[in-house]
């Protein structure tokens, strides 16, 4: 994984102002869990927030303005920007008859049908149909590209090409195979898509841009169900903190998360050979000190929040059951792939795990109240 990639997925975790435990969108275990071989396993700190919180009303709870559908305007958005990346990538070429019959030249975008054989044997990947390959973009392997020009169009040509020694595929390394090349004609850039580039592009799979639109809000209605419990959670407790009264937030509550995000951040570094400044640009922020600022930010929010959820869990006194341990269990092994529950418990201690599952009991219990106060 690249580090821009890493760092992509890190600011995302940034962004999310309840990132630990208690979280319905992910109690924060790890994706896999370490084998033996890894050695020894601390499992997570349980931190129980200070404080005082007066919490607000249940029956404030609102979930009327969340949907589980999309609007016609977020389709249409979506619709119009994923028509403008593609065609981004794959321009819009159609024929141009002026060019029937002519000579390939440097420059010229040509669609061709190919097959490339390695000893007279067709080999994986050699092969595609209605391709349109730019002469000169470096593509494919430079003797197919200069081997086109000065075929005509509309004719069938062998091109003997040699692959690099460098090349990806090891099986193809200093090898010299023949490719098989159908012209089939000369493309004229074209602005914007139409239902013939769409049908082209996907093949047949959608024959008109309406077909593509449709495809597209199924997609995103289909999402938008599976993220609706997700936007459920958040609203809860974000309108929970919003009408409860913190008289009193600790300090040394707001710099244990703070120090956990940060800490995060500087592993990231560490591995990768990076600067923190240079992590902290790479996230989005101007400078180090915006960083620092929006980890204190969301250390605020953290703690807010965890300090909501443990003022619920004491006032309606919520305990989990051994039933209700081995369901939250489940749940927990199965949202990480992990079937093993005995290195399960101790990769996390049976302690944090309680600690996650009354955190999601409080959720579920602002969610209950939510949804009732709407019937």
């Amino acid at each position: 994984m690249s580090k821009k990639i890493l760092l992509v997925v890190a600011v995302l975790v940034l962004a999310l102002s309840f990132t630990g435990c208690g979280n319905k969108k992910g109690n924060g275990f790890a994706t896999t869990t370490p084998s033996p071989s890894a050695g020894a396993i601390t499992p997570p700190t349980v931190h129980v927030c200070g404080g005082e919180v007066v919490l607000g009303d249940y029956a404030l709870l609102d979930l009327s303005a969340i949907s589980k559908g999309v609007s016609e305007a977020d389709v249409e958005k979506e619709f119009n920007t994923q028509l403008e990346e593609v065609l981004a990538e794959y321009p819009n070429y159609v024929r141009d008859e002026s060019r029937d019959g002519t000579e390939v030249k440097e420059g010229d975008t040509v669609n061709i049908d190919y097959v490339g054989k390695l000893d007279g044997v067709a080999f994986d990947g050699g092969k595609d149909t209605d391709y349109d390959l730019t002469i000169g973009s470096h593509t494919f392997i430079e003797d197919f590209e200069t081997g086109l020009i000065g075929k005509q169009v509309g004719t069938t040509v062998d091109i003997e090409t040699k692959f690099p020694d460098t090349y990806q595929n090891e099986e193809l390394r200093g090898k010299v195979t023949v490719f098989t090349i159908t012209i089939n004609y000369i493309g004229q850039k074209k602005e914007g898509a139409d239902d013939t580039y769409i049908n082209r592009l996907s093949k047949g799979t959608y024959p008109t841009m309406n077909d593509f639109r449709n495809a597209l809000k199924a997609e995103m209605e289909k999402q938008a169900e599976a993220e609706y419990e997700d936007r459920v959670y958040d609203a809860v407790i974000n309108q929970m903190v919003e009408n409860s009264q913190f008289v009193t937030i600790l300090d040394e509550d707001v710099k244990y998360y703070e120090d956990d995000m940060i800490g995060y951040y500087k592993e990231i570094a560490e591995y990768y050979g990076m600067a923190m400044t240079d992590v902290a640009t790479q996230l989005g922020f101007s400078d180090y000190d915006k960083f620092l600022d929006n980890c204190h930010e969301e250390a605020i929010k953290n703690v807010k929040q965890y300090m909501v959820l443990q003022k619920i869990v004491a006032d309606e006194k919520i305990v989990v059951s051994d039933e209700k341990y081995t369901e939250l269990l489940n749940g927990y092994m199965s949202s990480t792939q992990t079937t093993d529950r005995e290195s399960f418990e101790n990769m996390y201690s049976k302690e944090y795990l309680n600690y996650c599952m009354v955190n999601d009991l409080a959720l579920e219990l602002l969610v209950e109240k939510a949804k009732s106060n709407a019937q």
